[in-house]
């Protein structure tokens, strides 16, 4: 074996000089001497009694005995070892070559037969370590590739939610809390101004300042284009939270350069704390999200369980608005006004009411707010408006009364493009005249009324149908509007009429109110009407129609046709 033992060559030498190389040899001259040469360019290991060694290997080389003894550990350690290449080399006479591998090619990377050619040798032990190399950058590429932002070289939220999980679990062997916020930076103004590479360049930026101004005592990361997360190390005391978000708010002094301009982004800080917010790392994260998205003007916003439950109750109620449409769940409830001057025809507020396939009833509290929000209050309003159409047409075929239905609706519906020519058309198909409709709106929505929502509002008074201003009364600017408003109805809030007639306040401004609509010759409708004291007051100080629980509560259809068939066998409405 000496004879033919010649020198390694220097390119043959590893540039990996750490490289660790597990010999498996029995055979004590094979050993000694292959040891002595991988000794002088890496590190060579041993099994470690009967165990391979615990801090691992890059090459293992063994003989016939060697890998029959440590079979069964040497696949384990491969196995473990995957995705990355941990290469084996087997070292045989060249007569037992044929026989030996019998039954173990699945396990060898590679073999070299003795007597042993020096060269030949290292150079297969290089090509092996560089092979393992190669696999181990390779991996480390895809670590980085899965676990940090490509752009700024941050964490991105994969590693965060992890970090925040490990920090989770020794906040609960501490017994203490721990603190999240998500900052976001509104880079989608640099993206509509300047492109998709000025962002990424704003957001290198952004990074290196918000290392900077969150200090050594935090894990900064990057969750999305516009958002960061922080984890504090030292969670537990809120006065740090307040004293990371005063630093993290100077960001909004700090120029930023995105393609070749300088902006100013001003961030939005949201935080939650655990254990009181979630009881994961990934719902902490979303909970200081949930919080960012509602801070403003420079001070951080705390997360909550309660804000935790209107954000379901809100994902749920939209999900099962679109079920109501798909499954005809809405019904028309109508509230009757009854005339307190005079008899006069049968008039009613049409209200929306939903109906669960359970037959129990969802309050209108529950979801408008988000009909509203979610924009699906224009569909749910078309809905009402042609439900009502079509019930004020069928009363006056059944029954021959001339019904008057005020239905609510928003600025948002006024600005419909054709929304005057469809409720003409409305009004042909049923034979309805147009002043048998009349249209709430709050004083509210009034007050913010811009120019061509004012314009639409005139095109339907203009087309006939009325105009009423809701909850009059409660605004602040609604006299200024009053001469502008193409009205002819004012309701006065049920908060004034609550008041009455003991509370000389209320009645004060309920007179004025009706002063005011009698100078402007508009009807008026007291809401909110509980006893008859405050019709008898009503009705003395000149209202025209009262509504509210005393006189009917809102009743479907049916029983509003019952209460229509009793107001008729009295000759006028029921008795007030």
């Amino acid at each position: 074996m000496s004879a033919a033992w010649r020198p390694a060559t220097a390119e043959a030498r590893s540039p990996a000089g750490t490289s660790r190389i597990l010999l498996l040899i029995a055979g004590g001259g094979n050993r000694q001497q292959i040891e002595r040469e991988l000794a002088q360019r890496f590190t060579v290991v041993h099994p470690e009694g009967d165990a391979l060694p615990a801090d691992g290997f890059d090459l293992a080389i063994a003989d016939g005995p060697g890998l029959r003894r440590w079979n069964h550990a040497l696949r384990e350690a491969k196995a473990a070892a995957q995705p990355v290449f941990l290469p084996l080399m087997l070292l045989l006479p060249r007569t037992d070559l044929r026989d030996r591998r019998r039954g173990l090619s699945d396990l060898l990377d590679d073999f070299i037969t003795t007597p042993i050619d020096r060269t030949e040798f290292m150079e297969r032990v290089q090509i092996l370590l560089r092979a393992r190399q190669q696999a181990l950058e390779q991996r480390d590429e895809l670590v980085r590739l899965v676990n940090f932002d490509r752009a700024t070289g941050l964490p991105n939220r994969h590693l965060f939610t992890d970090r925040v999980q490990a920090a989770m679990r020794s906040a609960d062997t501490r017994g203490a809390g721990l603190f999240v916020a998500v900052i976001h930076v509104p880079l989608a103004h640099v993206l509509e101004s300047v492109g998709e590479l000025a962002v990424e360049e704003a957001a290198m930026t952004c990074s290196a300042h918000l290392c900077d101004l969150a200090g050594e005592n935090v894990d900064l990361a990057r969750l999305r284009m516009d958002q960061w997360g922080v984890r504090l190390f030292d969670g537990g005391r809120m006065e740090a939270v307040f004293e990371l978000c005063a630093r993290i708010d100077r960001l909004a002094d700090c120029g930023i350069e995105a393609g070749g301009e300088t902006v100013y982004l001003a961030p939005r800080i949201g935080v939650a704390s655990y254990p009181a917010d979630a009881d994961s790392a990934a719902g902490l994260i979303d909970a200081a999200i949930a919080a960012a998205g509602r801070a403003r003007g420079g001070e951080p916003a705390f997360y909550t369980m309660e804000q935790c439950a209107a954000a379901l109750h809100y994902l749920r109620t939209e999900a099962g608005l679109r079920e109501a449409f798909a499954d005809g769940q809405f019904e028309l409830w109508l509230q009757p006004k009854v005339p307190l001057q005079a008899a006069g025809p049968p008039s009613a507020e049409a209200l929306i009411r939903w109906r669960l396939p359970s037959g129990a009833m969802v309050p209108p509290g529950d979801f408008i707010p988000v009909a509203e929000t979610s924009g699906l209050i224009r569909d749910i309003t078309r809905w009402v408006i042609a439900t009502a159409f079509d019930l004020v047409a069928r009363t006056g075929r059944d029954r021959g009364q001339r019904l008057h239905l005020a239905l609510n609706i928003t600025p948002v519906d006024v600005q419909q493009p054709g929304l005057s020519e469809w409720l003409r058309g409305l009004c042909r198909e049923h034979d309805v005249a147009p002043g048998q409709i009349e249209f709430e709106l709050t004083e509210t929505m009034v007050c913010d009324m811009d120019e061509p929502t004012l314009e639409s509002l005139h095109a339907l008074r203009a087309a006939g149908f009325g105009i009423a201003i809701d909850d009059f009364g409660t605004g602040y600017s609604s006299l200024g509007y009053l001469h502008r408003l193409p009205a002819n109805t004012l309701k006065i809030d049920r908060r004034f009429i609550d008041k009455i007639p003991g509370d000389s306040g209320g009645a004060t401004v309920t007179r004025a109110i009706i002063d005011l609509a009698q100078a402007f010759n508009l009807q008026t409708v007291a809401e909110g009407v509980e006893d008859a004291e405050q019709i008898e007051y009503l009705r003395a100080a000149g209202v025209d129609y009262g509504q509210g629980f005393h006189i009917a509560r809102p009743m479907p259809e049916t029983d509003f046709r019952a209460w229509l068939a009793r107001a008729r066998a009295n000759g006028a409405h029921p008795p007030t």
